[in-house]
């Protein structure tokens, strides 16, 4: 089973992911090269937040500077890249399941017991991967940009309703709630001063 799982892996990456990458890497480099302004004061911000659409990671994407270091009304600008301004449709359940599906009739995996009653799979039997794709291309794309950069700014991927959980893009580390920011950011060597 884990040999389909890495297959379905592959295709999604290669189907959904892959041709997405310049796009994403780009806007990225454009937000760490200061082409958006974030504020009229022109404050160096030297942590931010991407946020991901919860339901649809590689819809939208837009840029914060992270809320806990920088006062939120005085941000003036919200950096954001749809995906559909570059002729990249939002992927469905269904292509994703149609992918799947392909993936297991061409290694001749019978999976007429997970089919609905409108001959819809279920295909969390076999694969569950989705999520942690996106999220890891996501943050790929935020290392990527950063190398063309050379920018030292910290990046911190979340989801928009929050509910998603807090990543740090420049680690990989998926960072539980109740996590204090900056004892994170001092353990890791950063010490950020809050606006007040």
């Amino acid at each position: 089973m884990k040999k389909i799982e890495i297959k379905i892996d592959e295709a999604f990456r290669n189907t959904f992911l892959l041709p997405r990458e310049k796009i994403v890497t780009q806007f990225l480099v454009d937000v760490l090269n200061s082409k958006y302004q974030f504020r009229e004061d022109g404050k160096k911000i030297e942590v931010i937040s991407l946020y991901y659409y919860a339901s649809s990671p590689l819809s939208f994407l837009f840029v914060l500077p992270h809320y806990e270091y920088y006062t939120p009304d005085k941000t003036i600008q919200m950096p954001e890249l749809h995906l559909s301004d570059h002729s990249f449709e939002d992927y469905s359940y269904m292509e994703v399941e149609e992918l799947c599906k392909k993936v297991l009739d061409e290694n001749n995996i019978d999976y007429s017991a997970y089919l609905d009653t409108n001959n819809e799979l279920d295909y969390a039997h076999y694969w569950e991967n989705q999520f942690g794709l996106e999220t890891d291309f996501l943050m790929n794309c935020w290392r990527n940009a950063k190398e063309q950069t050379q920018s030292k700014t910290i990046g911190f991927l979340e989801s928009s309703d929050g509910a998603g959980g807090l990543f740090d893009m420049d680690n990989g580390f998926d960072i539980p709630f109740d996590v204090d920011m900056d004892e994170y950011l001092r353990s890791h060597g950063f010490v950020i001063e809050k606006e007040s």
